[in-house]
């Protein structure tokens, strides 16, 4: 009799439960896209085969900063970095506890010129100045995106069911069963006459507009927000909408942006070839962009210039 019961309640709270499933699954879809792009954006270039440089982003992703450092057992690695010592008169730690899984090893924080033997310190890499992850706005940007798509797929839905059933709790069941096939594009739908009692059932009719356009457009700019918070250029503009300051305005800020991130990486490469003596060399490391900022920048600049001589030619 429990197990009816129980069966029961979760048959009437099935749609409720599915918009739950939904809404974490849409959730975690925007946050993936995200991540992948944020996680792919930099090229760790001539890292020694004992680095990992998936990794390294990862702890620069979640935590904000990593170390690399050089070990007597496994040679050069990175791991996660936790502050440790005192802070110096930078802001910055004395010691780095450098750990990852099955390793904890704890290391002065390199400094030049202090010639200290190589497993003693490390190169505290930091995701931006503030070593703030980047994983704490980008879960902003995808509870927003989800909060909006997941209006635009109710607002849809609701141009196809713009009603509300009001019935009795015996009917209630009954109605539901009809309304999934309804729901399911079912061509017919068959029912029994003898299951709905005398007593009509209403109806109010919710009279949704449709502003899914609307969200689009919305969920289009926390889109293009995103892109530029990891800089990333995002103008999608037609040509002829766009005017030299705008676009300006917009690449500068990407600029920005991504050279926030670009800037500490370039700094612990530099204090990791100086550390270990690579300055110079073919072995010294370095970190680039995947994508071409300064290219992207001169092609929308060249379709403004276009734009601008067709005016003038006009």
């Amino acid at each position: 009799m429990v197990k009816m019961i129980k069966t029961r309640k979760k048959g009437l709270n099935a749609s409720f439960e599915d918009a739950i499933i939904i809404n974490s699954q849409t959730y975690i879809d925007y946050l993936e896209r995200m991540k992948k792009i944020a996680l792919s954006m930099f090229e760790w270039v001539n890292l020694p085969e004992t680095m990992n440089s998936r990794y390294l982003e990862l702890c620069l992703y979640y935590k904000g900063q990593a170390a690399l450092l050089y070990d007597e057992d496994y040679g050069f690695i990175n791991t996660q970095a936790a502050d440790s010592g005192y802070i110096n008169i930078y802001g910055l730690p004395t010691k780095i506890n450098c750990f990852s899984y099955s390793y904890n090893k704890m290391r002065e924080l390199y400094i030049p010129n202090t010639n200290l033997p190589p497993e003693e310190e490390c190169i505290l890499v930091m995701n931006n100045y503030q070593r703030i992850p980047t994983a704490s706005t980008i879960t902003l940007y995808a509870e927003r995106l989800c909060d909006a798509q997941r209006a635009c797929d109710i607002n849809i839905k609701a141009q196809k069911t713009p009603i509300l059933l009001l019935t009795d709790k015996n009917q209630e069941l009954t109605l539901r069963n009809l309304y999934a096939q309804y729901d399911g594009n079912s061509p017919v739908i068959y029912g029994d006459k003898n299951l709905l009692n005398e007593k009509p059932i209403d109806s109010i009719k919710t009279q949704a507009d449709f502003v899914a356009n609307d969200i689009r457009e919305y969920m289009q700019g926390v889109w293009n927000d995103f892109l530029c918070f990891i800089g990333i250029n995002n103008l999608t503009e037609k040509k002829e909408r766009m005017i030299n300051t705008e676009a300006n305005t917009n690449n500068e800020l990407v600029n920005m942006n991504m050279q926030s991130y670009l800037i500490p990486r370039k700094q612990a490469c530099k204090e990791f070839n100086d550390k270990f003596g690579l300055t110079g060399t073919s072995k010294a490391i370095d970190v680039k962009l995947r994508s071409d900022l300064y290219n992207i920048i001169k092609e929308n600049e060249s379709i403004v210039n276009d734009y601008d001589m067709e005016v003038d030619n006009g």
